[in-house]
């Protein structure tokens, strides 16, 4: 599928022009480059931004992020899917390495997601049905049923196999038939796909399926699982304690045990 991110663009700058109507004075270009060799830098943070795209319009001008989440305008940084201003480097925590679901008005539902889970508070989890570290995931949420409800987004981002069972998967959840939506559960879970169809399914609402992709081109996913907390954390790969992630306990770091990434990224 090709993903026409103009189209995605163009609605998140046009948020980003609401919010910021006055347009400063423009500063002398000599004199911004002088100020940036003589800075004294008191703090520093990564900023979670993949690319950066100059935007025209008309006399305006607003640098935005590949994704259209960041845009750089009248002097000032915002997070367009949130409306928020990042000033300091603690906002980045804040507001910048977090993706608040409820200020997106992004309804999970409509990305076909599998629910696991009946707790008050919500995890979203982006997931490829042939990931290894998915499955940790998955076994791991299982022991937190009562606390919270999982939502598992499917996105094939292992190649030609891993496209075939989404969309079989996908098109069966679907279907008003309960035992089915359950069965699609429990293949999930178990990572077992065994007999089913190779072939495309004549009728199939894929909608959902689309939407799930376009999102996680959105999140800018390089890689599964990709988990998103309630209070808006991100985590990319499988948490060494998925619970103690999501209280947002302090890691514990064992010279002992491997602490490599727990994800799989795109081929």
């Amino acid at each position: 599928m090709i993903l026409r991110q103009t189209s995605l663009l163009l609605p998140l700058f046009l948020s980003a022009s609401a919010v910021l109507a006055t347009t400063p004075p423009k500063p002398n270009a000599s004199d911004i480059a002088a100020s940036l060799l003589s800075i004294k830098i008191d703090g520093m943070q990564d900023l979670p931004i993949s690319g950066l795209k100059m935007v025209k319009t008309g006399a305006q001008t607003v640098f935005i992020s590949s994704n259209g989440r960041f845009a750089f305008y009248g002097g000032k940084l915002m997070d367009v899917w949130t409306q928020q201003e990042i000033k300091d480097l603690p906002d980045i925590d804040k507001i910048a390495n977090r993706i608040d679901l409820s200020r997106m008005k992004l309804n999970v539902n409509d990305l076909g997601p599998v629910t696991i889970g009946h707790g008050k508070e919500s995890v979203l989890i982006f997931i490829d049905p042939r990931c290894p570290y998915c499955g940790k995931v998955m076994k791991d949420l299982q022991a937190l049923q009562d606390k919270y409800t999982f939502k598992l987004v499917m996105v094939p981002i292992l190649g030609a196999e891993s496209q075939t069972i989404v969309v079989q998967l996908a098109c069966q959840l679907g279907s008003a038939d309960a035992k089915i939506k359950d069965a699609v559960r429990k293949r999930l879970l178990k990572q077992d796909y065994a007999g089913l169809p190779t072939e495309q399914p004549t009728q199939c609402n894929k909608e959902p399926l689309q939407k799930a992709i376009v999102t996680a081109k959105l999140f800018d996913l390089q890689g599964v699982p990709f988990l998103i907390a309630p209070d808006g954390r991100t985590h990319s790969g499988a948490p060494d304690v998925l619970a103690d992630w999501l209280e947002n306990k302090p890691k514990v770091i064992s010279t002992a045990t491997d602490n490599s990434p727990k994800v799989e990224k795109k081929p």
